[in-house]
């Protein structure tokens, strides 16, 4: 992988390596964990680290470091949280660098400094789009799936509680015709559905910053859908959300933003397209199916046209947060 290191001339990189120190970490000792502070970088001298993070109900490795790799040093650079764990995978020499030692060097070498944060602007500004869900393609991200544990006590008990059935569970498939009429033909561009409590919850390009919350029994009445919710074809629907995000990108604000900031946005600013249209049935259609999932208990799912991301929360108080063509294989695999 790429060092932040890596555009250090040798004069300037020997400044670096008087600052290491040598550990061995043995087979399936963790270096460190997700959320721990960034105390040290590294560098892998002989050996191999699984970097991974915990998934809804498993371990993912998000990316294996082997010798010569430098790993744990965004974070340092950053001053933050681990967000990821790392382990070895076997016997491990590690050459690391203490956080403290590291930003004494920066303080002391500006030229150093400036040429190590202009390469971690730019993996910033990737982190940006990654953790924001945001695809500078537009709505092309069609593997994307994140899950996000919950309360261990609450998935241990939640699927040993008794299912009822809600409002919405009794109405699903007219509430069903009712979203998707409101995110393809009205002014809706944002839906949560709670399947327990009978609470919707819809944001609209008239007040996009808002949510409004409807009782879905009153969403089955045709004359209150027309009060709330006018009608709009989806393009202009589109073109409007799309004006919005060029005047943010030229107001001043804006143009005072850190730089992986304002580079991250202004790409996806310029390369955003709605999630489309033809997959909205699809989605909307699965409600159903979802809610019945036997390993999951759905509390509630988020369809929302400017992003391509499906959040559903359950009784575990877990989410997942998948693409609209990875929803339709997660609710398969799990019905």
């Amino acid at each position: 992988m790429a060092s932040i290191f890596q555009d250090l001339t040798e004069r300037e990189f020997s400044r670096v390596r008087q600052l290491i120190s040598g550990v061995e970490i043995a087979p399936e000792e963790v270096i460190f964990n997700e959320g721990d502070p960034a105390d040290c970088l590294y560098y892998i001298e002989s050996g191999a680290v699984s970097l991974y993070i915990e998934k809804f109900n498993s371990t993912q490795e998000i990316q294996e470091a082997r010798a010569g790799d430098w790993f744990g040093e965004v974070a340092v650079v950053n001053k933050g949280y681990r967000t990821a764990s790392a382990k070895a995978k076997e016997t491990t020499r590690l050459e690391r660098i203490s956080a403290a030692d590291f930003h004494n060097l920066l303080a002391q070498e500006p030229e150093i400094s400036r040429i190590i944060h202009k390469v971690v602007n730019l993996r910033n500004e990737k982190l940006v789009l990654e953790e924001k869900m945001l695809n500078t393609a537009g709505s092309n991200n069609r593997g994307m799936h994140v899950s996000i544990k919950g309360d261990a006590s609450l998935r241990n008990s939640a699927m040993e509680r008794p299912r009822y059935e809600s409002v919405v569970d009794k109405h699903l498939e007219a509430l069903t015709a009712c979203f998707m009429d409101l995110l393809v033909n009205r002014t809706a561009h944002r839906i949560m559905v709670g399947f327990n409590n009978g609470e919707i919850r819809v944001s609209t390009v008239l007040d996009p910053f808002s949510e409004e919350f409807h009782p879905a029994l009153r969403l089955l009445d045709p004359s209150y859908v027309e009060r709330h919710f006018p009608e709009i074809d989806y393009n202009r629907k589109a073109g409007i959300i799309q004006r919005m995000y060029q005047a943010i990108g030229e107001d001043a604000f804006f143009k005072e933003l850190p730089e992986h900031l304002k580079h991250g946005f202004s790409s996806y600013f310029h390369n955003w397209k709605p999630l489309p249209v033809d997959e909205i049935p699809k989605i909307v259609a699965k409600l159903p199916q979802l809610r019945k999932v036997s390993n999951f208990y759905a509390r509630s799912a988020t369809i929302n046209i400017v992003k391509d991301a499906i959040q559903m929360q359950f009784n575990c108080d877990g989410s997942h947060i998948v693409s609209a063509h990875t929803y339709e294989s997660f609710v398969e695999d799990f019905s």
